[in-house]
Formats: C-alpha cells, sequence, structure tokens
C-alpha cells in the first residue's frame, strides 16, 4: 500500500496548535487587518507620548546644577485620570516644588524661561519636544495661520493655538474614550449575557426585555439627551457611553451561552457539583467570548465617533482639552475664510483612525470564524 501523500506547501496543519495561534496566523496573513493594526499601534504610541511630543515644556534640561524632566509633568493632566489620584503624585514632582513656582511667579512663559538659560549658558540647557507648543497655549499674535507659518506645521486656530500639538493631544481623549467606553459596556454586556443564556428562564426573559427595552433608544440621541443634563466632562462621556452600549454584547453572549450550556464539559460540571460562578468563569467564557473581540474592536470606533459627533455638537469635553470633533467643530466657522486646515487634518485623522478599527475587526472576524477563513 502506497504512503499517504506529504502536504502540499500552504496546507497548514492545526494538530497540536492552540485556538488563538491559528487565529494570529490568519491575522497575519490578512494585509488589510496588519494594515489596520499597525495604525492602531501608532495612534497609541502617539498618545502615550504626546506629552513629549507636543508641550511648550522641555523634556529634559539642566538647572542649577539639576535635571529636570518638566513634560512629564504634564502626564498629570493631559491623561483622564481622577484629580484625587494625581494630587499625591503632583506634590512629589520636583519640577513642580522648584521651578514650576519661579516660572508662574515671574509672568514669564516657559519658552521665554528656556531662552533665557540658553542665552545664559553656565552649563544649563534645555530640550523641547518635536512640537515645541502646548495643547492649551495660547497666542493672540499668532491667530489663524495658515499650515507651515511661522514654524506651525498644520497652523494655528483663532486662539493661536497649534493646530498640530492639539491633535497630538486629542488622540488621548479619543483612545481614552474607546476603551475605557467599550471597557464598560463589555463587562455589563458579559455579566449580563451570561446570566440569561446559562440560566435561562426567568433570568433570561427579565434580563432580555431590558436588552429589548434598551434597543428600541436610538443610542446617539439618548446619549446626548444623558449628557445635556450633565456637566462638560470627559469622564461623563465614558460613563453614558458604557452604559448605553451593552445590548450588543449581552445578546451576543446569551447566545453563545445557550449554545455552549448542554454541552457534555457543562453537564459534567453540572454533576460535580461545581459553583455556576465557576463554571461560567473558568469554563463557559473562554469558550464563548471570542466574538465579543471583534465586537468590543468594532465598538472602540463607534465609541471615538460619538465622542467627535458630541464635541462637534459642543456637548464634548470643556476648552481647553484637545479633541478632534471640537477642532472640526471651531473650523467650520472659519472655513469661508479658507482656513481649510481646520477641518481638514482633523478630520483625516479620525477617518484614519474608524478606518484602521475596522479592518482590524473585520480580520479578527475572518480569522475567528472558520467558515470565513477560506472565503
Amino acid at each position: 500500500m502506497s504512503p499517504a501523500p506529504a502536504p502540499g506547501p500552504t496546507e497548514e496543519t492545526t494538530k497540536g496548535v492552540s485556538y488563538w495561534t491559528i487565529v494570529r496566523r490568519q491575522l497575519r496573513r490578512d494585509a488589510a487587518a496588519m494594515t489596520g493594526f499597525w495604525i492602531v499601534v501608532s495612534l497609541v504610541v502617539v498618545a502615550l507620548l504626546a506629552p513629549l511630543l507636543a508641550n511648550d515644556r522641555p523634556m529634559v534640561m539642566r538647572w542649577q546644577g539639576r535635571l529636570l524632566f518638566p513634560a512629564f509633568t504634564t502626564y498629570l493632566d493631559a491623561f483622564p485620570v481622577p484629580r484625587f489620584a494625581v494630587e499625591p503624585l503632583r506634590r512629589n514632582v520636583a519640577f513642580f516644588s522648584d521651578f514650576y513656582p519661579e516660572v508662574q511667579g515671574s509672568g514669564r512663559t516657559f519658552k521665554e524661561v528656556v531662552a533665557e538659560i540658553e542665552k545664559k549658558g553656565g552649563g544649563d540647557w534645555a530640550l523641547m519636544p518635536p512640537v515645541p507648543f502646548g495643547y492649551g497655549e495660547t497666542n493672540f499674535e499668532q491667530i489663524k495661520l495658515r499650515p507651515g507659518e511661522k514654524g506651525h506645521h498644520l497652523g494655528t486656530d483663532d486662539t493661536g493655538s497649534d493646530v498640530l500639538a492639539r491633535m497630538i493631544h486629542g488622540t488621548i481623549i479619543s483612545l481614552s474614550v474607546g476603551l475605557v467606553a467599550v471597557g464598560i459596556y463589555v463587562l455589563i454586556g458579559v455579566v449580563l449575557g451570561s446570566l440569561a443564556g446559562y440560566f435561562g428562564g426567568w433570568v433570561d426573559i427579565a434580563i432580555s426585555r431590558v436588552i429589548e427595552v434598551m434597543i428600541c433608544f436610538p443610542a446617539f440621541f439618548l446619549i446626548i439627551t444623558v449628557i445635556a443634563f450633565l456637566p462638560r466632562s470627559i469622564y461623563n462621556i465614558m460613563i453614558v457611553i458604557g452604559i448605553t452600549g451593552w445590548p450588543g454584547v449581552a445578546r451576543m453572549i446569551r447566545g453563545e451561552m445557550l449554545k455552549a450550556r448542554n454541552l457534555d464539559y457543562v453537564t459534567a460540571s453540572k454533576a460535580l457539583g461545581i459553583p455556576s460562578g465557576t463554571t461560567i468563569l473558568r469554563h463557559l467564557l473562554p469558550n464563548t467570548i471570542a466574538p465579543v473581540f471583534v465586537q468590543a474592536t468594532f465598538g472602540i470606533a463607534g465609541a471615538i465617533l460619538t465622542e467627535t459627533a458630541l464635541s462637534f455638537l459642543g456637548f464634548g469635553v470643556a476648552p481647553p482639552t484637545a479633541s478632534w470633533g471640537e477642532i472640526v467643530s471651531q473650523g467650520r466657522t472659519y472655513t469661508p475664510e479658507g482656513l481649510y486646515h481646520l477641518v481638514v487634518w482633523p478630520g483625516f485623522a479620525i477617518c484614519l483612525t474608524l478606518i484602521a478599527f475596522n479592518l482590524l475587526g473585520q480580520g479578527l472576524r475572518d480569522a475567528m470564524d472558520p467558515r470565513l477563513r477560506d472565503a
């Protein structure tokens, strides 16, 4: 009997290979998904390094024989962290205890102090970020500059703030809203969907009715209604988007639980007397939660678009906090004057971010679903 032919060079053997390894391999073969992935990674890097990429404070400086890192203190204000969490850190930052009060008391800007330090010499020096402008820095002598004028690569707005600096810091707001809001509604959806799908009966009926009621409301108008009665805050936007976006995740997890709860390993778990919570967390969720990652990827894009729309309509974060939607909203007023850069560049950033997350989500969906891999 002749031996079986060897597998072809394109045939993949999946025996002994984990599910996530197969998903990762399939994802790497999808050029569009990998393009979206690297764009997302680039946006995350820009957000994490925003205070070091665009700031009116030096990244590092030598002053009176000491090395100081003024730009790093901006992390305490640039990221949406509650005040009670950063105040202890602020009190322990050497820059604020020494150099910062001297600048504030003199009435000079950081740039003027840095210029004096460099002029005096004496071993003191300062290294400014690539974009030497703060996201909230105003200069009424340089308002409405076009791209490239006076060192402003993407121009300035009606208060003289650098558009590129505001866009870089706007990345923090967009990604923070997307990740936190999606994290909130994924948590709510997974908990409620798991309970409905696993226990069934009156629990399923009650949760399903709540899901149907929530779906009946147009999500965006519901968010606007709630935001209108709350102060303009990034935290309120995150929470409201989070508590209104969970029905889709809950329905998905419920359906997966309904399919999996009668499988042999779940029956064996019940027969052994293992608590329901343990069965759900350790056995059912790891085998049913994969589609949620796809839903979450698309959800991040949706949350970013929602925050942008809220900022565009005036319900988003309050200035001087930088937001892409706020820049576009401001720019539409000055478009007749030819200041298209206030709309084009933040609009391009919004579009690129949404496309990247959607490409990544589509690639994950195709890689996780065996029926779509060959297609």
